[in-house]
């Protein structure tokens, strides 16, 4: 994984002074060190939504007290749990059905995240959003963060819209057309590119 970043960080020097001078400014790309196992990382971005990531790993981390929970989740963590336990832990009720949602979807096969890395990004992200509450943004991180597919841009993203429009300088309306195009360049190292570019607003 380390050389591949490493293969487009030299690529993307070369291709965009932009990312150039953000390399340059933040160092090499950490993305790697986040990897996260995919169960694990499908509840964390159920949880993750719509929220700043301090209220969420304060969430997560009642969430973890009460199912008894060290490290990182697995679908046996939710054998019995109620969507009521999960809302005591400042959980909306629409998150906890949908991280419930996404244990019936391992337990029952409909979900398959044992063979998920074979498939194709869109492959991929087709079958994530067939589970409730996983749409575009919840499928791109998966992919970004648990399968480490290089070639992701996360529009769904609000953080990533705004570093493009200011990288590239974009109107404050430039739509999801115009932001890809700007960022058409970068492949077929977007992932590593939206790391560096989320870096403009951290």
């Amino acid at each position: 994984m380390q050389e591949q970043i490493t293969k487009a960080e030299n690529s993307l020097r070369r291709k965009c002074p932009v990312i150039r001078e953000i390399i340059n400014t933040h160092g090499p790309c950490t993305i790697a060190k986040n990897k996260q196992p995919h169960f694990h990382s499908l509840v964390w971005s159920i949880i993750n939504q719509q929220l700043s990531v301090k209220a969420a790993l304060a969430i997560e981390k009642r969430v973890k007290a009460e199912l008894g929970v060290k490290k990182n989740f697995n679908p046996g963590h939710f054998e019995s749990v109620t969507q009521q336990q999960l809302r005591s832990c400042g959980l909306s009720n629409s998150k906890a059905r949908f991280i419930l949602a996404i244990h019936e979807f391992v337990q029952s096969g409909k979900l398959p995240l044992r063979s998920i890395a074979k498939k194709e990004d869109s492959e991929v992200s087709d079958l994530l959003q067939q589970v409730p509450g996983i749409g575009p943004w919840t499928a791109d991180m998966f992919m970004m963060f648990s399968l480490n597919r290089p070639d992701i841009l996360p529009l769904g993203d609000l953080a990533l819209r705004k570093a493009i429009r200011i990288a590239y300088q974009l109107d404050d309306d430039a739509d999801y057309a115009a932001l890809s195009a700007a960022t058409d360049h970068l492949r077929p190292w977007r992932t590593v590119a939206s790391w560096y570019l989320w870096c403009l607003v951290d």
